[in-house]
């Protein structure tokens, strides 16, 4: 497996911490009776063929693509949600758009109740904003073309926390479906132990079995809320990388802001600002030189037309005081035409012209009014 996927597996933990994945895409494929837990930000997931497992999946930048699945648990917090194909799968949604389900049946849906360390900060990497939550807006397709509608609402009673060792108390900055705020622990039992070997290392095997009937609905037939509290429930510490049973490593910081999403997030404040400075000097220069342009064109246009009408002017006033010169008729016609002027278009005056010399030359008559 990649970085970025975790694919072909069957019965293992598999964890990517905070600072791991830091906005890149990632792919979940062909896993089954897995325990999947992206606690990061990335700017893509697709979920592929994934039987009977429990996903977690931080702050998405981006979709969130579900394709063939069943008989899973998923909370997830993305910018668009699709499932496709899936059946008997429960979703707990943060999506700041209308989510889309085509093809489904037995879908449950609830509103987004996951907690970890750090998941603030991942939220404004991801540039969610965590009280636009549109999780109850779901567009099923296949119900507009005629088929019976796929899914159903359900209360998620409790929050899935995900505490981890060394980087303060989970966190969640979405309200829930009754507007309520979190408050650290009321998932209840979000600080289960673990035991110790001689190397120091904790087995979160038993914490983690134990805690999975009571995240997702246990004997409450894997309901939100059923008997079994819905998502949420007791954790132990976080689940490490892959399935390994060492102890996560502890951020420096202690119980503060995770340094490696506060200056993801300083980057990304940072590079908004700039691209904001740069669009409106942009804009200030792009109206500036339409202003400028206008304002030549409209000089350019009042300047020839109070040139033509001067040159009109003294063209008729030399024409009504002195009159025509020449001793006939075809000499006074002639007087009148400025064999000289050349049109702003180009006008091709030359036939005028030929005829005007050519019937002087064969002396036609004239008659001039008396």
């Amino acid at each position: 497996m990649s970085d970025f996927e975790f694919t072909d597996v069957t019965g293992q933990t598999l964890t990517k911490e905070p600072g791991s994945l830091n906005g890149e895409s990632f792919v979940l494929k062909s896993l089954t009776d897995c325990t999947v837990y992206l606690l990061d930000y990335t700017s893509e997931v697709e979920v592929t063929d994934c039987k009977n497992c429990k996903i977690f999946i931080g702050p998405v930048d981006g979709p969130a693509i579900f394709n063939n699945c069943n008989s899973s648990q998923v909370t997830v917090a993305c910018q668009q949600f699709q499932a496709k194909n899936c059946q008997d799968i429960e979703f707990g949604i943060y999506c700041c758009t209308q989510p889309s389900i085509t093809g489904c049946s037995k879908i449950r849906i609830g509103c987004w109740m996951g907690a970890y360390p750090t998941l603030t900060a991942h939220f404004a990497a991801a540039n969610l904003d965590p009280q636009a939550n549109l999780w109850d807006k779901v567009y099923d397709i296949s119900a507009e073309d005629g088929a019976q509608q796929s899914f159903e609402f359900v209360q998620s009673a409790q929050y899935w926390e995900v505490p981890i060792s060394g980087q303060g108390p989970p966190e969640n900055p979405v309200p829930a479906a009754d507007g309520s705020t979190y408050q650290a622990g009321s998932g209840g039992g979000g600080g289960g132990s673990t035991a110790a070997d001689s190397n120091g290392n904790h087995d979160f095997g038993g914490a983690l079995e134990s805690s999975h009937s009571a995240v997702f609905g246990g004997s409450g037939g894997g309901s939100f809320g059923g008997s079994g509290g819905g998502f949420g429930g007791g954790f132990g510490n976080a689940p490490v990388e892959n399935g390994n049973t060492s102890t996560p490593a502890a951020v420096a910081g202690g119980d503060g802001e995770n340094p490696k999403a506060a200056a993801v997030r300083e980057q990304l404040r940072k590079r908004l600002g700039e691209q904001e400075e740069k669009e409106r000097a942009t804009k200030t220069e792009l109206v500036q030189k339409a202003a400028s342009y206008l304002e030549q064109f409209y000089e350019r246009r009042n300047a020839s037309r109070s040139q033509r009408e001067k040159d009109n002017r003294e063209a008729e006033s030399m024409l009504t005081v002195a009159g025509p010169k020449g001793d006939t008729e075809w000499e006074r016609a002639l007087d009148y035409v400025n064999f000289g002027f050349t049109r702003p278009n180009g006008s091709d005056l030359s036939r005028m012209k030929g005829l005007l010399f050519s019937a002087k030359s064969k002396n036609v008559p004239v008659k001039s009014k008396s």
